[in-house]
């Protein structure tokens, strides 16, 4: 069987639920990382009591790629007609299509809910930050983490 665990098509299916809550709101790529990411490791934010994808030491090592990810699985959602791509005054923006809204709404299963809930609730949590806002405080998290004397966790 073919792994499916950190691969650009799990990440694509995280990416068109993140869009999907975001309610037809356009966000750029890195705001759908940085979503993705708080909304996975909920916990370490205040948003969750536990983080969705368990515990992993290295964590915040991972985000780099993640966001890197983030940005194949936009191309391959774009390319899919899973979702639309806008070049706007303030950069590149993605938001759900139609096509993607029928397809996210077959994703129903616990983990898809789960997801969908705690990516309300980081929406919220993203919604009086800027972009620049949000990726700072990963980086502070990884910090502290560093700090504490954890590899990257």
């Amino acid at each position: 069987m073919t792994e499916v665990f950190n691969t650009t098509f799990e990440v694509s299916l995280r990416v068109l639920l993140t869009l999907e809550v975001a309610g037809g709101g356009q966000l750029s790529a890195d705001r759908i990382a940085a979503s993705d990411f708080i909304t996975v490791y909920g916990r370490e934010f205040g948003i969750s009591k536990e983080n969705l994808h368990g515990e992993n030491t290295y964590k915040y090592g991972e985000f780099a790629l993640r966001r890197e990810m983030v940005k194949e699985a936009l191309k391959e959602l774009v390319l899919d007609a899973f979702a639309d791509v806008e070049d706007t005054a303030n950069g590149v923006v993605y938001s759900i299509s139609e096509w993607g809204k029928g397809y996210a709404s077959k994703l129903d299963n616990e983990y898809a809910r789960r997801y969908r809930t705690l990516s309300a609730k980081v929406r919220e949590y993203l919604a009086e930050l800027t972009e620049r806002e949000a990726l700072r405080r990963i980086n502070e998290k990884s910090l502290l983490s560093l700090q504490r004397g954890g590899l990257n966790g």
